[in-house]
């Protein structure tokens, strides 16, 4: 495999959770239609998959839609901020500002303490809880 544009773009959590949903979708329909010796893929793929589904549905990104995360980045379009630290947000969804300034790099140089409180007040607003958190 040779990796043609590095970086072309980054995914958020919830993005890799849709396509990793939407292609064992795709094993199961090839899978009974052609039957499971023709419908073949990697040796360890599944596994890798389940691993990575599990993970990410104990994290934010489980109970993230597109339109959470559409209405979020509307909102923060105000505070300048970098593409990294959008999807860092998007994907650890911070709940203090201790851990929104280990995500924005500077924070305290870049921004005062009410702009701080105001992106984390936007983060809490438009992206919803934690899995862990909903109990």
């Amino acid at each position: 495999m040779k990796i043609l544009n590095p970086r072309v773009g980054m995914l958020s959590n919830h993005e890799v959770l849709t396509h990793i949903t939407a292609m064992k979708a795709r094993y199961l329909e090839v899978h009974q239609r052609v039957g499971g010796v023709n419908a073949m893929k990697a040796e360890n793929l599944e596994t890798v998959m389940k691993e990575v589904r599990d993970y990410l549905l104990a994290s934010p990104c489980a109970n993230q839609t597109d339109e959470n995360i559409q209405a979020f980045m509307r909102a923060v379009s105000a505070y300048p901020l970098e593409k990294g630290e959008l999807l860092q947000i998007i994907n650890e969804r911070p709940t203090t500002v201790a851990e929104l300034d280990c995500i924005i790099e500077e924070m305290d140089a870049r921004f005062s303490d009410d702009q701080g409180q105001d992106i984390l007040a936007v983060v809490v607003q438009h992206l919803p809880p934690r899995p862990k958190e909903e109990r």
